[in-house]
């Protein structure tokens, strides 16, 4: 069924960079290219009347974690119907406590300790109690490599020190570091609807300080994992990016499932933003 009139569509950005990030641009023209309006938009622009768009994709909204109390606010006075990502998968999705959800679901994921600001712990007793010798030390509420700091053996004081300033703002969660991460890399794999659409390969963020990826075929396991994690989160979201850390043995842990904010990838796959289009225009018809 055709649309019934124009839509017009707000891609959510952010104050630092208020335009189309140059991955999203390549979604937006396509949705262009099929007759949709398709703005970049400050998700904090207090003179922006929401209701006058027929969707709010969430995409560069990559100071969220700062300001995640006020962020979830504006999220949750959206119409629910029009949000994508909705407003409670994202507020889920927005405190790195998700994983315990994705560890109950029985999908390997990159062990963790979550240490809340209200119960703090040493780094030291959690390394003693987990058999770890080294590990990453990041906030809970992060986005990319937010406050990520790998400590080594050698540096558990520094690291300490890391871990302490993480608290005083708010929780924090523990890691042990998966030293193949530098020899293989991260794996992403990106859902659009529930479906796999592409995968990506790219080397690890704090030995290149971004994630440009390749695209790459999905390794069997990960593919596998990656399906029966997306497969449980409700809706199904219109996307969603599941990031994959190399463990010993040749096996991939989850690390993050990124709903809110993440890099697609659109650049990896020219199909990606068409697929990507696809699936906001049979949402558009359907009415979310």
């Amino acid at each position: 069924m055709p649309l019934a009139h124009s839509e017009r569509v707000a891609f959510a950005t952010y104050a630092t960079a208020p335009g189309f990030s140059p991955d999203d641009r390549l979604a937006a023209a396509e949705l262009e290219r099929r007759g949709i309006d398709v703005l970049p938009v400050r998700w904090d622009d207090p003179t922006v009347a929401w209701s006058d768009f027929d969707a709010v994709i969430l995409r560069s909204t990559w100071d969220y974690h700062r300001r995640r109390a006020e962020f979830l606010a504006w999220v949750e006075a959206l119409p629910a119907t029009t949000v994508w990502n909705p407003a409670p998968v994202v507020r889920w999705n927005s405190h790195k406590s998700y994983l315990a959800d994705v560890e109950r679901w029985g999908v390997p994921t990159v062990p963790f300790e979550l240490i809340p600001r209200a119960n703090p712990r040493t780094l030291e007793s959690v390394l003693r109690s987990r058999g770890w010798s080294d590990a990453v030390v990041k906030p809970a509420v992060g986005a990319d490599a937010y406050r990520l700091r790998v400590v080594p053996p050698g540096e558990v004081p520094a690291g300490e020190e890391h871990l302490r300033a993480v608290l005083a703002a708010g929780d924090a969660i523990v890691q042990p570091f998966l030293e193949r991460v530098r020899t293989v890399g991260e794996r992403s794999l990106v859902f659009l609807d529930g479906a796999l659409s592409h995968a990506v390969a790219h080397r690890f963020v704090l030995d290149v300080g971004a994630r440009w990826g390749r695209s790459c075929p999905a390794e069997t396991g990960a593919r596998d994992d990656a399906v029966r994690l997306v497969a449980q989160i409700p809706g199904p979201p219109l996307y969603a990016r599941v990031d994959f850390l190399p463990a010993p043995g040749d096996r991939w842990l989850v690390s993050e499932l990124e709903l809110i904010e993440p890099d697609l990838y659109f650049r990896t796959d020219p199909r990606a933003p068409v697929r990507f289009a696809d699936s906001v225009l049979e949402r558009l018809r359907r009415g979310g």
